[in-house]
């Protein structure tokens, strides 16, 4: 985006010199995904947040069986922009592996909309995105903390193919790295 310019090529200049710009650039990444436009090209909900969570899985420094996917039983073509999608959805994750409980992440087809559910861990900064992602709610209590947000469907627009999960894993400065910083394995070279 043209306003976050200036501190992309700040932020690369520090990371030529070797600084540590992780926690620097989740934020403009967060800042990125909450003014995005809508998108001119719609995402398949399940083809997206099946690779999102294949990454995390890899990447994630937890036991085996802590992140669940469930997908929808249709394709759910939705105008949300991409960062957003994954900005929301591995904050929360990050929650999650700080509290160290179970994740799930549900599509649903709903009436003209998908509902996306997160379930487990802590809130951190949820509401924000959420919000942006649009109507949703969230539930608290003794529990794990849950969401839903509710996302028009697109059927009209263009797909946008999903990210192969090994990019993710594999570029040091995606979203799942970015937002999952000081939760990963190490890397091995």
């Amino acid at each position: 985006m043209p306003v976050f310019g200036p501190t992309r090529a700040a932020l690369a200049a520090a990371a030529a010199r070797g600084a540590d710009i992780l926690p620097s650039l989740r934020l403009v990444l967060t800042a990125e995904a909450l003014t995005a436009p809508p998108p001119p090209r719609a995402l398949e909900l399940n083809a997206e947040l099946d690779a999102l969570c294949a990454a995390v899985r890899e990447l994630a420094d937890c036991r085996a069986g802590w992140l669940y996917f469930c997908p929808a039983y249709a394709p759910l073509p939705a105008a949300v922009p991409r960062a957003l999608l994954q900005g929301t959805v591995l904050t929360f994750l990050r929650g999650v592996l700080r509290s160290e409980r179970r994740a799930a992440v549900r599509l649903a087809a709903q009436q003209g909309a998908a509902v996306l559910a997160l379930q487990g861990g802590d809130p951190a900064r949820m509401p924000a995105l959420l919000h942006r992602c649009g109507a949703y709610v969230t539930a608290t209590g003794s529990g794990p903390w849950a969401a839903a947000v509710r996302l028009p469907l697109s059927p009209a627009l263009p797909l946008r193919e999903p990210p192969a999960p090994a990019d993710l894993v594999l570029d040091r400065y995606s979203a799942a790295k970015v937002y999952l910083d000081g939760l990963c394995v190490e890397d091995e070279e």
